[in-house]
């Protein structure tokens, strides 16, 4: 919910070289002796005292904060609980947000069952508060940012906590646990079933025409969302459907390909498609949001034919929109799948792998076999050289 500040906090961090740079402020106890006094900040100390006045903090009395710094989107938390021994877990935590927004996702602790049981967008001049008894039966992460606005992308968290009284009994009776979290304790105590581990085809009518069973070999499941005539945006709405619909939890995404672009540059002809380059980043990052576990291959456009009509542009989009993939993958960090070559024959287009037609883009019966087998080759390898054509 919005705490509806009018004026700006100022957070001076010590610069580091490592991942989120956090600092810790509090009271001047033992326990705090590697963090700052908490009253030399006093815009962080006006802060506490307002959340210390919200209803849901029902004593009052939290008298410190961890404060994290995400630099920019590629800047995340892996699965943790904030369970530390220094810090009091019969009073809530409260997080406040300043900054562009993330998506904070809570998932069952001592789990392996990949189902988001619930999901928060921490907006700037946001507060989100964390009861007692969540780090017992809950774990939360913080998602990659999706800001394409190079220039805004940070996002501080302030964290209020209480340090713990040296007479305080650290574990957390049922007073002080929420009805939901009963719940979510309840249900850990029973085994969830374990997670079918599946690899998702995104894209056109290129991957659309393969079979998703001769794919698995009967060893793994391919769920297979492709399309004819599917566009980088129509991909990104595919992904978010699947995603959101409960009946899909039951599968661990843990390879996503995506084969895409070969509608996008259809009728860019002389323009270009360096515009797309964005799409491209949104698309990625839509995967890594929604399938943080899973590895992400982008595959090659593959050589279309070429009239003496177009020949002016279409070879140059189709170099220029696979070096953007080139670009993309390696700035992300997810896997090229090289798919032109295999569709070369002495440096030209193999028109034996290719329907007679050049209204018809799409490969033959013995094109979709190269295809499928480039498929198969990636899916089942463990150890994978994303360059290796063999």
């Amino acid at each position: 919910m919005s705490y509806g500040l009018s004026w700006r906090i100022w957070i001076y961090i010590e610069q580091t070289q490592k991942k989120p740079r956090s600092l810790w402020l509090g009271p001047l106890t033992n326990q705090n002796k590697n963090g700052y006094p908490l009253a030399n900040y006093p815009h962080i100390s006006k802060l506490l005292e307002l959340v210390n006045g919200h209803k849901e903090i029902a004593h009052g009395d939290l008298d410190c904060c961890n404060i994290i710094c995400y630099s920019n989107d590629k800047k995340t938390l892996r699965l943790h609980a904030d369970d530390e021994s220094t810090i009091s877990h019969t009073r809530p935590i409260a997080t406040f947000s300043v900054g562009v927004s993330r998506t904070i996702e809570f998932v069952p602790k001592g789990s392996l069952h990949t189902h988001v049981v619930h999901s928060i967008e921490a907006q700037n001049n946001s507060l989100y508060i964390m009861k007692p008894g969540c780090q017992a039966v809950l774990q939360h992460r913080v998602l990659p940012g999706n800001n394409n606005d190079t220039q805004n992308q940070v996002r501080y968290s302030i964290s209020f906590r209480k340090y713990k009284s040296d007479h305080e009994d650290e574990s957390v009776s049922s007073d002080h646990v929420p009805e939901s979290s009963h719940t979510a304790t309840e249900a850990t105590r029973t085994p969830l079933p374990k997670p079918i581990a599946a690899s998702l085809l995104l894209g056109d009518s290129f991957l659309a025409r393969l079979d998703s069973k001769r794919l698995g070999k009967n060893r793994k499941v391919i769920l297979n969302l492709a399309q004819g005539g599917n566009k980088i945006p129509d991909v990104v709405k595919s992904i978010q459907q699947f995603h959101d619909n409960a009946e899909n939890s039951k599968y661990l995404i843990d390879q996503v390909f995506i084969s895409i672009g070969t509608n996008d540059i259809r009728y860019c002809r002389h323009r270009g498609v360096s515009h797309l380059k964005g799409h491209l980043f949104s698309l990625v990052r839509t995967v890594k949001t929604n399938f943080p576990r899973a590895k992400i291959f982008l595959q090659t456009l593959l050589p279309l034919p070429v009239t003496i009509n177009n020949r002016g542009y279409v070879i140059k989009n189709i170099h220029t929109f696979n070096d953007l993939i080139l670009h993309i993958c390696t700035h992300e960090r997810v896997y090229i799948l090289d798919a032109f070559r295999p569709f070369l024959f002495k440096g030209y287009r193999n028109r034996n792998l290719f329907n007679a037609s050049f209204n018809d883009i799409h490969p033959n019966h013995r094109g979709m076999g190269v295809l499928a087998k480039f498929y198969i080759d990636r899916i089942h390898t463990k150890y994978f050289d994303p360059y290796s054509l063999n």
